[in-house]
């Protein structure tokens, strides 16, 4: 079987590290690398938990690059306070024994997209800046992407602001430019993810006596109070693992193609991706997914790295 080779883009972050961990154990993909950005926490924080996820899956062999340390023209912002100060939660504290490779991140994904035309599989986790500067620097590429699989947005609602996701409105300009570039795009958004909510019972599930077996469900603990704390619900949303699981069973999302645009407005509606009717599609919308099936693969998914 030939691998499907995958550069993944990510702000590590409790979800992206489980995320990180499930797709390090498929054998059908083969990860050229992994781009650092500042996102849930610090560049230089989801950069040690991206070399950390790395190391504890035994894959250290896989380049961990240090891309944008902001957006492209707009403060950065964090969330701390969902992901801790150490993007592991508010229990977990670990440190790499490794640095990140010093190459330039948008090069890397251009140079592997030339190399790999109609092959390369780009999974972006966090703000899409990294990917913007490869589409802008490098107009080139555009078309040459087999995909570019965004975990973000949202049709019908936001977490971040009342009407948008997390890691568009980080970067809504970056958004934009990947959105409207013509690349194939496929949007995992709150659609999506936010009907996925796994009871907290099933954290338990995902423990193993091992050193990743601790960890994640302390880190999904962590994850699980602030659900609790936030929203007064007993259990969690592991938005990013549910991408993750869209590259390899996407006959269980529904999907629309439409024409998404992306709201640059100086208001509450800052970063909401809303859809132009009549217009050319742009993007492959997922609109929602088997909640049941795709819950019980990240289980699995887990169950099968500790």
């Amino acid at each position: 079987m030939e691998k499907r080779p995958l550069i993944i883009c990510t702000d590590p972050g409790i979800d992206d590290f489980v995320a990180l961990s499930m797709l390090l154990h498929r054998p059908d993909f083969e990860i050229l690398g992994i781009i650092c950005i500042s996102g849930n926490v610090g560049l230089d924080i989801t950069v040690n938990n991206a070399l950390l996820a790395c190391e504890l899956n035994g894959r250290e062999g896989i380049p961990v690059i240090a891309g944008s340390a902001k957006p492209l023209c707009r403060p950065a912002r964090t969330a701390c306070n969902i992901h801790g100060k150490s993007g592991l939660g508010e229990s977990v504290e670990r440190y790499s024994k490794r640095s990140a490779q010093k190459l330039d991140a948008a090069a890397f994904i251009a140079d592997a997209t030339r190399r790999l035309p109609g092959k390369l599989e780009v999974l972006s986790l966090g703000p899409l800046t990294d990917v913007a500067i490869a589409i802008d620097r490098y107009p080139e590429i555009r078309s040459l992407f087999r995909s570019i699989t965004v975990m973000g947005g949202g049709i019908h609602l936001g977490n971040a602001t009342k009407y948008a996701e997390f890691n568009i409105v980080s970067d809504p300009e970056a958004a934009q430019i990947v959105y409207t570039s013509g690349s194939p795009v496929v949007m995992v958004g709150l659609d999506a993810t936010q009907p996925c909510l796994i009871p907290r019972s099933r954290i338990a599930e995902m423990k193993a006596d091992s050193e990743l077996g601790n960890l994640i469900p302390a880190m999904l603990a962590d994850y699980a109070d602030v659900y609790r704390s936030v929203h007064g619900i007993e259990g969690l949303i592991i938005h990013d693992a549910i991408c993750a699981v869209s590259l390899w069973h996407p006959e269980w999302f529904q999907t629309e193609k439409q024409h998404v645009e992306i709201m640059l407005t100086e208001d509450d509606h800052l970063g909401q991706t809303y859809i132009l009717e009549n217009e050319k599609p742009n993007c492959t919308v997922c609109m929602g997914c088997d909640t049941e099936k795709v819950n019980d693969e990240i289980i699995k998914a887990v169950q099968a790295v500790i």
